[in-house]
């Protein structure tokens, strides 16, 4: 069975955040199963530059599974190249799996997918959330309505989650959506350096400080994640527990000006810290060792973020405007509104709670999305689009 993924951007894209790793690894685990090819169509667009990687040319990552890089002819705008050739890697698969929504490269892939007869699973990733409809451009709802809804009729929806699946039926009541979530590499997150307050300071914030408490977010700085709502929750929390401090990790996306004036108008200059994007061994550092990870983010379809967290042993503070309700079943977080009043309740009840039990019910909730796992649900979904061709 071969499979044509074809997302805007690929690995090593990682400017592009979660969704990239969560691509990257899905197919990684497919290509291990028996009977199954991944080839991946995507462009060299790396946001604001390109990848220094061949284009026009099957690159293989691992048996079973390469990647063709069309060049951007202009940047995280559109491929010619890609618009050109790419009907070529459709025509010869037997699935064609295309990921987004709101980018070139989708309309012209469903066109040729439905030229070639080919079975279409179509992922969103969370880009038709209702937040992100309303606070985007017109232009959104008119690539939904009159581009994108003629090429949808008869294929297969992929959500992460039933929060994304209810987006997706909102706005197309006929679809036919089946839930998968993102998966996470557990084993690789229960490997960290246990930090001291003071070394986690030291290491992150170039500060000799021993702090009360270390809150921590992660995900690039745009309006949708609401680290506007975390800062104002976080002040409040300092009466409840001083001297404690927020650390935000995450590349600029046109917030970063914005959160600063609010840290200096709320004199948080000593308490709360941008401190940009981190990867590796560091982000797992990051998470383990803190007290709690806060996102009241407007919309996520999965969020990595937070079962990386959970695999570290962090609990959660998640919005209802994320699928993680989970976190309450297992008593390792709280699934609250996105309001300051809201957050600021959950944040300081999980940081009231024993930190070891919350260590170990936040892994117990991460272990069941475990990457193998997540790679054989994919492949019986593929099988089952087969059979309905």
């Amino acid at each position: 069975m071969k499979i044509n993924l074809i997302i805007p951007s690929f690995y090593p894209a990682t400017i592009y955040g979660g969704p990239i790793f969560s691509t990257l690894h899905t197919c990684k685990e497919l290509a291990k199963l028996e009977g199954i090819n991944i080839n991946v169509s995507t462009t060299n667009t790396n946001m604001h530059s390109k990848l220094d990687v061949e284009t026009n040319k099957d690159i293989k990552f691992e048996d079973n599974f390469c990647v063709k890089y069309y060049d951007e002819t202009k940047v995280d705008k559109f491929s010619l190249q890609l618009y050109l050739n790419v009907w070529k890697d459709i025509k010869s698969s037997d699935i064609a799996h295309i990921q987004a929504i709101f980018n070139t490269p989708v309309p012209i892939s469903l066109f040729y997918a439905k030229l070639f007869k080919k079975p279409i699973l179509l992922t969103p990733r969370g880009s038709l959330g209702e937040w992100c409809i309303e606070n985007g451009s017109k232009f959104k709802t008119m690539w939904l309505k009159y581009l994108l809804k003629p090429l949808v009729k008869n294929i297969t929806w992929h959500a992460t989650a039933q929060q994304e699946k209810d987006e997706i039926l909102a706005i197309y009541p006929d679809a036919k959506v089946e839930i998968i979530p993102n998966g996470i590499e557990y084993d690789k997150f229960q490997i960290s350096n246990t930090l001291s307050k003071r070394e986690y300071s030291r290491k992150f914030i170039n500060q000799d400080i021993e702090p009360n408490k270390i809150i921590v977010s992660m995900g690039r700085l745009q309006k949708k994640k609401g680290f506007d709502i975390l800062i104002d929750s976080f002040y409040e929390t300092l009466k409840s527990f001083p001297n404690s401090i927020l650390l935000i990790a995450g590349g600029n996306e046109g917030e970063e000006k914005n959160l600063k004036n609010q840290i200096k108008n709320l004199n948080l200059e000593n308490n709360v810290f941008l401190i940009g994007a981190i990867e590796g061994q560091d982000k797992i550092d990051f998470l383990a060792n803190a007290d709690l990870f806060c996102l009241p983010s407007h919309n996520e379809n999965f969020g990595n973020v937070y079962v990386e967290s959970l695999a570290t042993g962090t609990p959660i503070v998640a919005s209802k405007m994320t699928p993680w309700s989970e976190a309450e079943d297992y008593d390792c977080g709280k699934w609250v509104e996105n309001s300051i009043e809201e957050t600021l309740k959950a944040m300081n009840e999980v940081l009231k709670k024993d930190r070891g039990t919350m260590r170990i019910n936040s892994r117990k909730l991460a272990f069941k999305y475990d990457w193998k796992t997540i790679a054989n649900n994919f492949k019986n979904l593929y099988e089952k689009i087969l059979e309905q061709k």
